[in-house]
Protein backbone atom coordinates (compact mmCIF):
# COMPACT_ATOMS: atom_id res chain seq x y z
CA UNK A 1 0.00 0.00 0.00
CA UNK A 2 1.24 3.46 -0.89
CA UNK A 3 1.04 6.17 1.76
CA UNK A 4 2.47 9.68 1.60
CA UNK A 5 3.58 8.98 -1.97
CA UNK A 6 6.15 6.37 -0.92
CA UNK A 7 5.98 2.63 -1.09
CA UNK A 8 8.95 2.18 1.27
CA UNK A 9 6.81 3.13 4.30
CA UNK A 10 3.85 0.77 4.32
CA UNK A 11 0.80 1.68 6.30
CA UNK A 12 1.75 -0.59 9.21
CA UNK A 13 5.08 1.25 9.71
CA UNK A 14 3.39 4.65 9.59
CA UNK A 15 0.67 3.56 12.03
CA UNK A 16 3.29 2.12 14.38
CA UNK A 17 5.30 5.36 14.22
CA UNK A 18 2.23 7.51 14.93
CA UNK A 19 1.07 5.23 17.76
CA UNK A 20 4.50 5.08 19.39
CA UNK A 21 5.01 8.83 18.99
CA UNK A 22 1.52 9.52 20.33
CA UNK A 23 2.23 7.41 23.42
CA UNK A 24 5.47 9.31 24.03
CA UNK A 25 3.83 12.70 23.52
CA UNK A 26 0.77 11.93 25.63
CA UNK A 27 3.01 10.64 28.41
CA UNK A 28 4.96 13.90 28.26
CA UNK A 29 1.74 15.90 28.46
CA UNK A 30 0.60 13.83 31.45
CA UNK A 31 3.96 14.44 33.16
CA UNK A 32 3.64 18.22 32.70
CA UNK A 33 0.13 18.01 34.17
CA UNK A 34 1.53 16.17 37.19
CA UNK A 35 4.26 18.78 37.65
CA UNK A 36 1.86 21.70 37.24
CA UNK A 37 -1.49 20.55 38.67
CA UNK A 38 -4.57 22.59 37.78
CA UNK A 39 -8.00 22.79 39.34
CA UNK A 40 -11.10 23.31 37.17
CA UNK A 41 -11.91 27.00 36.74
CA UNK A 42 -8.31 28.07 37.53
CA UNK A 43 -5.82 29.26 34.91
CA UNK A 44 -4.59 25.99 33.32
CA UNK A 45 -0.84 26.58 33.13
CA UNK A 46 0.00 22.98 32.23
CA UNK A 47 -2.14 23.01 29.09
CA UNK A 48 -0.83 26.42 28.08
CA UNK A 49 2.76 25.21 28.55
CA UNK A 50 2.33 22.04 26.48
CA UNK A 51 0.50 23.85 23.69
CA UNK A 52 3.06 26.67 23.44
CA UNK A 53 6.07 24.35 23.72
CA UNK A 54 4.40 22.03 21.22
CA UNK A 55 3.80 24.94 18.83
CA UNK A 56 7.46 25.90 19.12
CA UNK A 57 8.53 22.33 18.37
CA UNK A 58 6.09 22.07 15.45
CA UNK A 59 7.53 25.32 14.09
CA UNK A 60 11.04 23.82 14.18
CA UNK A 61 9.79 20.55 12.67
CA UNK A 62 8.04 22.39 9.85
CA UNK A 63 11.40 23.93 8.96
CA UNK A 64 13.50 20.79 9.27
CA UNK A 65 11.43 17.66 8.77
CA UNK A 66 10.11 16.70 5.37
CA UNK A 67 6.36 16.24 5.40
CA UNK A 68 4.81 13.03 4.18
CA UNK A 69 7.67 11.00 5.65
CA UNK A 70 7.87 8.41 8.39
CA UNK A 71 9.89 10.90 10.45
CA UNK A 72 7.08 13.50 10.19
CA UNK A 73 4.50 10.86 11.14
CA UNK A 74 6.53 9.90 14.23
CA UNK A 75 7.60 13.35 15.43
CA UNK A 76 4.84 15.73 14.40
CA UNK A 77 1.70 13.63 14.05
CA UNK A 78 2.70 11.23 16.83
CA UNK A 79 4.85 12.89 19.50
CA UNK A 80 3.71 16.49 19.09
CA UNK A 81 0.12 15.52 18.29
CA UNK A 82 0.03 13.50 21.50
CA UNK A 83 1.80 16.22 23.48
CA UNK A 84 -0.33 19.20 22.46
CA UNK A 85 -3.98 19.17 23.39
CA UNK A 86 -6.91 20.94 21.85
CA UNK A 87 -9.33 18.72 23.77
CA UNK A 88 -8.02 19.83 27.19
CA UNK A 89 -8.15 23.44 26.01
CA UNK A 90 -11.83 22.97 25.09
CA UNK A 91 -12.65 21.37 28.45
CA UNK A 92 -10.85 24.15 30.33
CA UNK A 93 -12.62 26.86 28.35
CA UNK A 94 -15.91 25.14 29.20
CA UNK A 95 -14.90 24.98 32.89
CA UNK A 96 -14.35 28.75 32.91
CA UNK A 97 -17.72 29.38 31.27
CA UNK A 98 -19.51 27.03 33.71
CA UNK A 99 -17.81 28.87 36.60
CA UNK A 100 -19.24 32.09 35.11
CA UNK A 101 -15.74 33.29 34.20
CA UNK A 102 -16.39 33.89 30.51
CA UNK A 103 -13.94 36.81 30.32
CA UNK A 104 -11.18 34.53 31.63
CA UNK A 105 -12.18 31.86 29.09
CA UNK A 106 -11.93 34.35 26.23
CA UNK A 107 -8.61 35.67 27.55
CA UNK A 108 -7.20 32.17 27.98
CA UNK A 109 -8.30 31.17 24.48
CA UNK A 110 -6.76 34.31 22.98
CA UNK A 111 -3.51 33.94 24.96
CA UNK A 112 -3.20 30.30 23.90
CA UNK A 113 -3.74 31.13 20.23
CA UNK A 114 -1.44 34.17 20.24
CA UNK A 115 1.33 32.39 22.18
CA UNK A 116 1.12 29.35 19.92
CA UNK A 117 1.38 31.43 16.76
CA UNK A 118 4.22 33.48 18.24
CA UNK A 119 6.09 30.32 19.29
CA UNK A 120 5.76 28.90 15.78
CA UNK A 121 7.04 32.16 14.31
CA UNK A 122 9.97 32.27 16.76
CA UNK A 123 10.90 28.73 15.77
CA UNK A 124 11.22 29.81 12.16
CA UNK A 125 12.89 33.17 12.78
CA UNK A 126 16.27 33.00 11.13
CA UNK A 127 16.11 29.24 10.71
CA UNK A 128 16.67 28.43 7.07
CA UNK A 129 14.15 26.12 5.47
CA UNK A 130 14.96 23.14 3.28
CA UNK A 131 15.06 25.41 0.23
CA UNK A 132 17.43 27.90 1.89
CA UNK A 133 14.68 30.42 2.63
CA UNK A 134 13.86 31.77 6.05
CA UNK A 135 10.29 32.25 7.27
CA UNK A 136 10.22 35.65 5.56
CA UNK A 137 11.07 33.99 2.27
CA UNK A 138 14.54 35.54 2.09
CA UNK A 139 17.53 33.33 1.36
CA UNK A 140 20.63 33.02 3.57
CA UNK A 141 22.13 36.20 2.08
CA UNK A 142 18.87 38.13 2.55
CA UNK A 143 17.83 38.11 -1.10
CA UNK A 144 14.52 36.72 -2.30
CA UNK A 145 14.48 33.47 -4.31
Amino acid sequence: MELFGATSSPLSRVLAAVAFGGAVGATGRWAVGELIPTEPGVWPWATLVVNVVGSLAIGFAARGVDRDTLRWALLVTGVLGGFTTFSALAVELNDFVEAERTAVAVTYGAVTLAAGVLATMVAGNGVPGRNGASVSGATHDGSRP
